[in-house]
Formats: C-alpha cells, sequence, structure tokens
C-alpha cells in the first residue's frame, strides 16, 4: 500500500510514522510512505502558499494551487490502482477501526494535511473525496491526524504486526472494547490476577474475556453497548457481574 501526505510539515510525518513498530514495517517495505512539501508549489519565490479570508476571519487560508499542484504530483506517481483523496478535518466524519478497515483495502491513500485557519474550498471541491475527523476538537494542523489514520490502516496491513491475528482481538475490532490484561507478577501491591487466567482452561478463559470485554464496553462506551445483540445467558452473567463489581465499591 502506498500513502502520500500532503503537508507543509513532512518531518512529523516521518518521525511519527519512522518509530516503532510501523517505522519497521516501513524499513521492510510493507507499505510505502511520500511526503509531499506543499510549500515547493509556492506562487511566488518566498514559499507563499497561504493568503486572507474572502469576507473577513482571522488567520490565513492556505491557497487552492499549490496543493492542487501538489496533489498532482501524488496522483502522477500512482499509475492505475485503487485511489483515495482525503482531507484531516474537524469538520470531517469521525475517523473509526470500520472505516481503518475499508480504506485499507485502497492501493494509494492522498492524505491532504491542512493547516492556518484552513484551505481554499474549491481545491477541496475539485480533489477530496472524503473530510475525516479524528475527533471533536481541533488542532493547528492535520499532520497529527494523518500519522493517526495511517498508524491504525497499518496494524491492518499483513506482516506489520508481529502476531497477524493481534489486531482481532483489539478494542473496536468487533465493536467491543477490550478486556483487562494481566502480566507477571500474580501479585502485586496485594492485586491478584483473576484466577481464571492462571487455570490454563482455555474455554473458560476465553468466556471470561467474553464476559469482561462486554462489561467494559456497557461502563465506559455505552453508546457501543446499545448496538449490540447479547444472548440471554450473556445477559444473566452481565448481571451478576455488575452486581458483584457494585458490591466491591460498596465495601471500599
Amino acid at each position: 500500500m502506498r500513502f502520500s501526505v500532503l503537508t507543509l510539515f513532512p518531518e512529523i510525518i516521518r518521525q511519527n510514522i519512522g518509530s516503532s513498530i510501523t517505522g519497521r514495517a516501513w524499513e521492510n517495505g510493507l507499505f510505502d510512505l511520500e511526503t509531499i512539501q506543499i510549500r515547493d508549489f509556492a506562487v511566488n519565490q518566498y514559499g507563499k502558499v497561504d493568503d486572507y479570508c474572502f469576507g473577513g476571519g482571522t488567520g490565513m487560508l492556505m491557497m487552492a494551487e499549490p496543493i492542487y499542484q501538489a496533489w498532482q504530483t501524488a496522483v502522477n506517481g500512482s499509475g492505475d490502482c485503487r485511489r483515495r483523496t482525503i482531507c484531516l478535518s474537524p469538520r470531517g466524519h469521525v475517523f473509526n477501526q470500520a472505516k481503518a478497515a475499508e480504506l485499507v483495502e485502497y492501493d494509494h491513500l492522498i492524505l491532504l494535511c491542512g493547516h492556518y485557519e484552513g484551505i481554499d474550498q474549491r481545491v477541496i471541491d475539485e480533489v477530496v473525496e472524503e473530510e475525516l475527523s479524528i475527533g471533536d476538537y481541533v488542532l493547528t494542523g492535520g499532520e497529527l491526524a494523518a500519522c493517526v489514520v495511517i498508524d491504525a490502516m497499518l496494524r491492518l496491513l499483513p506482516g506489520v504486526l508481529p502476531n497477524e491475528e493481534a489486531h482481532i482481538r483489539e478494542s473496536h475490532t468487533n465493536g467491543l472494547l477490550e478486556y483487562p490484561q494481566y502480566t507477571r507478577p500474580a501479585q502485586w501491591r496485594e492485586r491478584s490476577v483473576p484466577d481464571v487466567l492462571l487455570s490454563g482452561h482455555q474455554a473458560n478463559i476465553e468466556k471470561w474475556q467474553r464476559l469482561q470485554s462486554l462489561y467494559q464496553t456497557l461502563q465506559l462506551r455505552p453508546d457501543l453497548f446499545n448496538r449490540l445483540k447479547l444472548t440471554e445467558d450473556e445477559w444473566q452473567e452481565l448481571i451478576l457481574l455488575h452486581k458483584t463489581h457494585g458490591n466491591r465499591r460498596n465495601v471500599n
């Protein structure tokens, strides 16, 4: 898969994606990443890529032509493939795991990072097929959002994670939050690992994990929980678990 990021700050992209697991995947050629400096297509020799907003307003707006030329550079090197252009924007649809799984099916993703007050709408209308946000807040630029999108997608590519099936059991993959996890020692500051995880009984462990995922989702993300379809047995077990946790809090 190939990523082209149109940006004024390519170092942010390359430093983030070039680290840790994604960095190793990049070195191993599991994906291609190019950063295209929008300022290389500035309208004058001083690198001008922004101007005042028509109609007033605070701040400067990124101009259409430099962005368009940067986008053309990405497209010209793309060839005949399944491609999509996305603008990172606080007004876009909120990015999630399902969207990551959808986008990873493309061959080439072009990510446009805005800055300053934003981007001239005309170039968005001309080249952008989708606007994405990573949350209901405003950042100083789209670079960090682009890194989030790329990172989430790379985890789904074969060979990026050491365990090919690791992402299948993670939060949000099946509409649930992940269950609590533990490592050695089995007891730490008078807190013990649940006995079932030490039992070696895989069926009981998986049943516990499923129930804990349901409970975590109910407690932390009721909006996700309301979309789930539970069996009658799961409802009964969840009610019992809720009562048990409630009693523990009352004791404390």
